[in-house]
């Protein structure tokens, strides 16, 4: 039942203020209360299907045909899955004529929502009101408004428990940041405060937009959420406030990812998502910082180094007893321009891979027999050197080669595939 009405004759409802003043008997048309009930939402008039997290509000029309001479008092609505709230409730006063007869009203608006889908009842709320039944005197009654019925679901499939959201006809979301330095350095600290705005909600239903983060770059202090409700002209709004405080532990780049929060509105029927740009801080290191932010680095650095100050002295030890490599001598000579001692070594490179003693029986190749007239001629530089000694080392590297895989040829020769 989505809107009800009750008319009761006021001398036969519960007590009366003043004892004695009216019978059952003596009821008349003239002390008649109205009471009418219904629900709607920010969409809908005559509400029966409601969204999850959406403001419902309850109505309370009372009428009567004299005038209310007290407050009135609504009963609390204790409805399982129900919350609602009765807090500063204000009434709405006016009159209007039915046929010549004049009806004092009282409007009362009460916001209920459910937090799960499903079928929900309001049961009969107690509502108290005093009115004029006589110059002088008035008249008390307890009214029970009629059963209420409507049932809640999700309103898009698009909103699930994985991500929070909330219900409203409007919302906004604001960021502000202050920083104890303008120029940021290890120790110094920023301030996050986040701010949702909603309408036709409750702060209680406004979920944390600001999803706290935590790093090794900053330490993070959150402040308790500032959860404020206000009513202005019956319309109900709603703030959360989350404040965050981060305390910079390391140099370098700092960033706070951008936040987006989605919301049903109610106004329009459609999905929306509130977005926070994200920001990014640089950081000056200090020394102490600096040195524990590299501090990995600076081990490894310095392991490499004693390791191949280690691997230099074994081979300074080695070598001391026995002859250095001639590829080293080569290229010590030839960095001294030594070109006596570099004519020697390519000799006896000369010698130990080939047993040849001159360059001319080495090749018979012209540009060979030129680099050979160079080398012992004053037109000799380390260029030339070291290119002479890649020719020979290179030279005897095939020989050798050729040597091996020559008798696996003659072998194959011998026994030929069938």
């Amino acid at each position: 039942m989505s809107r009800a009405f009750m008319f009761v004759l006021l001398p036969l409802v519960l007590t009366m203020a003043t004892p004695g003043v009216l019978a059952a008997e003596e009821s008349s048309e003239n002390n008649r209360v109205l009471i009418k009930t219904w629900l709607t939402t920010a969409s809908q008039k005559n509400a029966r299907q409601v969204a999850v997290n959406e403001m419902i509000t309850l109505h309370i029309d009372l009428a009567t045909s004299t005038w209310f001479t007290a407050g009135t008092r609504i009963g609390k609505i204790t409805d399982p899955g129900l919350m609602s709230s009765q807090r500063s409730l204000k009434a709405v006063n006016y009159t209007e004529q039915q046929q010549g007869t004049t009806w004092s009203h009282q409007s009362w608006e009460i916001p209920v929502f459910v937090t799960q889908s499903g079928q929900y009842v309001i049961q009969p709320i107690p509502v108290t009101v005093e009115v004029s039944v006589s110059p002088g005197q008035s008249q008390t009654a307890t009214l029970m408004t009629p059963e209420l019925r409507f049932s809640a679901s999700l309103p898009s499939p698009a909103l699930t428990g994985q991500r929070p959201w909330f219900a409203a006809s409007e919302a906004s979301l604001e960021q502000t940041w202050q920083q104890s330095a303008d120029a940021l350095r290890v120790g110094d600290s920023l301030t996050r405060r986040i701010t949702l705005k909603a309408e036709s909600t409750l702060a209680a239903l406004l979920p944390n937009p600001s999803q706290p983060m935590f790093d090794d770059a900053y330490q993070t202090y959150v402040s308790p959420s500032d959860l404020q409700d206000s009513t202005n002209r019956g319309l109900y709004s709603a703030s959360r406030t989350e404040q965050e405080t981060y305390v910079i532990q390391s140099g370098g780049e700092i960033h706070f990812p951008a936040i987006e929060l989605q919301w049903w509105d109610s106004q329009n029927q459609q999905l929306n998502t509130l977005t926070l740009e994200g920001k990014t801080f640089t950081v000056r290191h200090t020394l102490q910082s600096w040195l524990k932010f590299y501090a990995p680095w600076l081990i490894a650095v310095l392991v490499l180094f004693a390791l191949a100050l280690l691997a230099f002295q074994l081979a300074k030890r080695y070598f001391a007893s026995r002859t250095l490599p001639s590829r080293y001598l080569l290229w010590r000579a030839a960095r001294a321009q030594d070109w006596p001692q570099c004519r020697q070594l390519i000799y006896q490179r000369l010698y130990e891979k080939t047993q040849l003693s001159t360059l001319a029986d080495f090749s018979q190749d012209e540009q060979w027999l030129a680099d050979s007239q160079r080398l012992m001629s004053d037109q000799i530089d380390s260029r030339l050197v070291r290119s002479v000694w890649r020719q020979i080392t290179h030279r005897a590297k095939a020989q050798s080669q050729y040597q091996v895989l020559q008798p696996l040829r003659q072998l194959a020769r011998s026994y030929p595939p069938p």
